[in-house]
């Protein structure tokens, strides 16, 4: 009988620590929650933290030559549309990055940008757009040294015709 008892009063003991448990870890992840890499929520809901994110996000792709060339590949508007949508936001970086109030409001939103891109590129990604392969011949392919050959051989034809 004493060894039934034992298992109740075990059981009922591991019972409580395990809800005392989980209360505790809920109450240190509702503490850990705040705005993302942002010093207030007003200020992230702001036009003008708004704006500085997408111009850092933008200029980050069009700054960087490896995103920018995955995102012209992957747009969908075609490459002189997607190219004026990035040249047009990346002069107005410096100035933004440069302001120390804005800095102060908002965070530094071009740092979270550059992390932002690189990790997005990593997982196949630029922009919120799937990197798109790019068009031509593998190098790997059957085609590749037959061009070669041909190109070689249209060279050699000229040369030795001159």
């Amino acid at each position: 009988m004493p060894s039934t008892m034992f298992r109740t009063s075990f059981k009922f003991l591991v019972l409580l620590l395990s809800i005392c448990n989980i209360a505790v870890a809920q109450a240190e992840v509702l503490d850990a929650l705040v705005p993302r890499q942002s010093p207030s929520a007003a200020a992230a809901a702001s036009p003008i933290c708004q704006n500085y994110a997408r111009v850092a996000n933008l200029s980050t792709v069009g700054l960087n030559s490896t995103y920018r060339a995955a995102f012209l590949r992957s747009s969908n508007l075609g490459t002189f549309d997607a190219r004026a949508i990035l040249d047009v936001e990346s002069p107005k970086l410096m100035g933004m990055m440069m302001d120390v109030q804005l800095n102060q409001q908002c965070g530094n939103l071009s740092q979270i940008a550059m992390d932002g891109a690189a990790a997005n590129l990593t997982a196949g990604t630029v922009l919120g757009l799937p990197i798109a392969d790019a068009p031509g011949i593998a190098v790997d392919a059957v085609a590749m040294p037959i061009v070669q050959v041909s190109i070689f051989l249209i060279f050699c034809g000229t040369w030795l015709s001159l």
